[in-house]
């Protein structure tokens, strides 16, 4: 009988969860698309000409994981987690002469949005910045947060996806926590 080392034994173990995460994702993809809340950021990549330089990519498993990690330092923010499906960030540099293109996409984007039955909380016009900020409800329970932001003076555009049970007077401190300046809580709307 030949001898198992875990040096002979973690590749395999290894190679194995990667083999369950390749087949378990199609189906994970496939019911994340069937979410009110869900909105496939992958359009917006067509405007630029280079990788995000931010991408996040919380879902399913990962998102439990991230929020059993904050169980002990912060157990509301786990909570908050818990009653998510997934979080979206995709963050471009943005040169000048992008962003009048990049400012018409967005605004299409979002009144199709609109026109899929989400409903804009937020738009700023300001300092030649550019927010949109768009919830989709599903009965009283928002299902879906989308935030788009374009900055030319900063030189990025950040897109924001939030999938799940969202608590807007909560949101803010998925900003805090991954540094998404769009999610500051300032601008979002509050339970009435």
């Amino acid at each position: 009988m030949p001898e198992i080392t875990p040096m002979k034994t973690l590749p395999r173990l290894l190679a194995l969860f990667g083999l369950a995460l390749c087949l378990a994702a199609p189906a994970a993809a496939q019911n994340l698309d069937r979410e009110p809340g869900y909105v496939d950021l992958s359009e917006l990549e067509s405007l630029f000409r280079a990788e995000p330089k931010i991408e996040v990519n919380l879902k399913g498993a990962l998102l439990r994981m991230v929020a059993s990690a904050s169980r002990r330092d912060d157990p509301e923010f786990a909570r908050l987690l818990l009653k998510l499906k997934a979080i979206h960030v995709r963050g471009y540099d943005l040169s000048r002469a992008q962003a009048d293109e990049v400012e018409r996409f967005t605004s299409g984007f979002s009144r199709r949005l609109e026109g899929r039955g989400w409903e804009t909380v937020a738009r700023v016009r300001e300092d030649g910045e550019r927010v949109d900020m768009l919830v989709h409800t599903d009965g009283e329970t928002i299902a879906g947060l989308v935030v788009l932001v374009v900055s030319p003076e900063d030189d990025e555009s950040i897109f924001v996806n939030i999938v799940g049970d969202i608590d807007p007077e909560e949101i803010g401190r998925i900003g805090s926590k991954f540094d998404i300046d769009a999610l500051s809580g300032d601008a979002l709307p509050r339970k009435k």
